[in-house]
């Protein structure tokens, strides 16, 4: 059965047994995949709802469907944070993506004490990197988006961070003792999960011991030194197996 082709909405384009496609998904739907009315599509809210529907009519700004199935999906736990150091170029681009594959619910873009790159155009960062999460979401038929923040200091993060009793704070650290499979399995009905990567160079001593001190394990990934995009993805490609 051919998959049909999948896109993301608001839940306020759902008006009875209609629903309204809008913005840059017009395009790709009626020019690129070429799709005409009765042709069908899978429409998802971000908040768990799919629905199957029948295009009735398509303009230049919309598109009118109609709904002929409805099936819901449950968000998937533990829910993950990325706090991840803002490494140099566009290598933020490629972990953005690949922890949207992944399952993280949230990113927070960190400036830490080893950070290179200047933070400039915060907003058009934030929105760049939020199409992206959208785009890899579709591709990997989420039912959710991942939220990106605002870029944030290390230490601003780490104070706005609420002790809660089922969550689970991770930090690799080239330092840290204890590999990541030990704490995972000790830890197996968490709800939340945050992760701390460094950019490149790493998180400094005294930002693991801050960290170390807010609750969070200073764990190890192995005996090998990761690039930041590769830890990143390592983290939660381990979480990913553990929790799935």
């Amino acid at each position: 059965m051919t998959r049909l082709p999948r896109f993301f909405i608001s839940p306020d384009h759902v008006a009875g047994p209609i629903v309204t496609v809008s913005g840059d998904d017009v395009r790709h739907i009626a020019t690129v995949l070429r799709i005409k009315a009765g042709g069908e599509l899978l429409l998802c809210d971000g908040q768990g709802t799919e629905y199957r529907v029948k295009i009735l009519h398509i303009d230049k700004s919309s598109i009118k469907t109609e709904i002929v199935n409805i099936a819901t999906r449950e968000i998937r736990s533990p829910r993950i944070t990325l706090g991840q150091g803002l490494p140099k170029s566009h290598k933020m681009d490629l972990i953005v993506q690949k922890v949207t594959e992944l399952d993280v619910a949230e990113i927070v873009p960190l400036v830490t004490e080893r950070t290179i790159v200047k933070v400039r155009d915060d907003v058009k960062r934030i929105t760049r990197w939020q199409k992206i999460c959208r785009e890899a979401a579709m591709q990997s038929d989420r039912i959710d988006i991942p939220y990106v923040h605002g870029v944030q200091s290390f230490h601003e993060y780490l104070s706005s961070l609420v002790p809660h009793s089922s969550a689970l704070n991770l930090l690799p650290w080239e330092a840290g003792t204890k590999h990541i499979k030990y704490i995972l399995r000790e830890n197996g009905g968490v709800k939340k999960i945050v992760v701390l990567i460094g950019p490149e160079g790493g998180f400094s001593r005294e930002e693991a011991e801050l960290a170390a001190a807010k609750g969070f394990h200073l764990i190890s990934l192995g005996p090998n030194i990761l690039r930041t995009e590769t830890a990143a993805i390592a983290v939660l490609s381990m979480l990913e197996y553990e929790y799935a």
